[in-house]
């Protein structure tokens, strides 16, 4: 039987009683609605002053729960034996406890062996990851090492498809215009350690080891992560990378070995101010829309956006450069050495700067000179 008093009226015997039994098991804000006339203040004040436990204070028995189960449980196996805590609460009671959770078996389903065997699907995501991913290391206790990934809504397609690849039971959450994807595992962050994905990873730049066979996946992984594909207006299209420089040295000189194809490495501003400096390769015309048809042409796991634009760069006709005559080819082997720019567009006025620079590589024909804000080279060797 509820009792209307009003504000100014003592705590009568009732509500006391009433308090003293409700107060350790319900939260505040429902007690509001149990006593009529009291406000939020003056049930906490009254409550205090009787020294009652609050239902946020962990009782005995929930401890002697958490002892006995904190460490092997599963995460709903604990939230079932205590309803009325989060997990976040449980973990934090278990730290405070001195309770280590056993991280061996992850709490939600995932393939932690995926990257222990070479596929093209694992080159394909360690070259997303390297990218556009990161491992953290787990903070407190009872949390796990995670490997993360964060997209703008517009690319969720990848986050579903790395949850299918990677057999994921996590769940992918948004905020605002991004969503996220955390994946916790300590064996699968280690699998990834093994593979030099390190923590910090922007702070250590390393190219893993990458068998020839799946280089091509591992460089698609690269461009749907820091890669950017452009048709113009003309429908010529552009393939550009952004990293540090040696993902973008890997990636230029697998093109040119396999193709020829060649592509000057320059400085990009890095509004970070990280220890590496971020660089940039682009391609365009022909020789972006083979890159383009090498790299996603019968791939099955890619970012769908950008598989779209290469749809319709692999159909656009190209008009193919005009080849270099013996008489050009001897001015750039004689004269590149030793001319400036403007000199050898004036020697090659049908050729641009890029161009003739590509071929001077292919000629093996070189240039030593420091970079210069004007043409932002990161190669001593033009």
């Amino acid at each position: 039987m509820e009792i209307t008093i009003k504000k100014w009226d003592r705590w009568a015997k009732e509500e006391i009683s009433r308090l003293k039994e409700s107060y350790p098991k319900i939260h505040l804000k429902d007690l509001v609605e149990r006593f009529p006339g009291r406000k939020y203040g003056g049930i906490a004040a009254k409550a205090f002053q009787l020294k009652l436990p609050s239902t946020k204070t962990w009782q005995p028995e929930e401890n002697k729960i958490l002892r006995t189960h904190f460490v092997d449980s599963s995460l709903e196996t604990l939230t079932k034996l205590l309803p009325k805590r989060t997990w976040v609460a449980i973990c934090a009671q278990g730290e405070r406890l001195d309770l280590k959770r056993n991280t061996a078996t992850p709490r939600l389903k995932v393939d932690e062996g995926y990257f222990d065997k070479w596929t093209a699907n694992v080159a394909y995501l360690l070259g997303y990851i390297i990218s556009d991913g990161c491992i953290v290391k787990g903070t407190y206790v009872g949390y796990s090492d995670a490997l993360k990934f964060g997209v703008h809504v517009r690319d969720v397609d990848i986050l579903y498809k790395i949850k299918q690849e990677l057999q994921s039971a996590h769940s992918i959450s948004t905020n605002r215009e991004a969503m996220y994807l955390a994946i916790t595992s300590s064996k699968l962050v280690s699998s990834l350690k093994q593979h030099g994905i390190t923590y910090r990873k922007s702070l250590r730049e390393r190219v893993p080891y990458i068998p020839s066979r799946y280089r091509k996946d591992f460089i698609r992984g690269l461009v749907d992560g820091d890669g950017g594909i452009s048709i113009n207006a003309k429908g010529y299209p552009t393939l550009s990378i952004c990293g540090g420089r040696k993902i973008i040295s890997f990636i230029r000189n697998h093109f040119h070995s396999r193709f020829n194809i060649f592509s000057s490495i320059y400085f990009r501003s890095n509004k970070e101010g990280g220890i590496f400096p971020l660089c940039q390769i682009t391609y365009r015309g022909t020789s972006a829309q083979t890159l383009l048809h090498y790299l996603y042409n019968s791939a099955t796991l890619y970012l769908e956006r950008k598989h779209r634009l290469c749809l319709i760069a692999f159909n656009r006709q190209i008009r193919p450069r005009k080849n270099y005559s013996s008489f050009e080819n001897n001015i750039i082997r004689k004269y590149y050495s030793m001319y400036q720019k403007e000199k050898m567009l004036t020697l090659l006025p049908g050729r641009t700067w890029k161009a003739i620079q590509e071929q001077a590589w292919n000629l093996k024909t070189y240039k030593y000179v420091k970079s210069t804000r004007a043409d932002k080279s990161f190669d001593k060797k033009q």
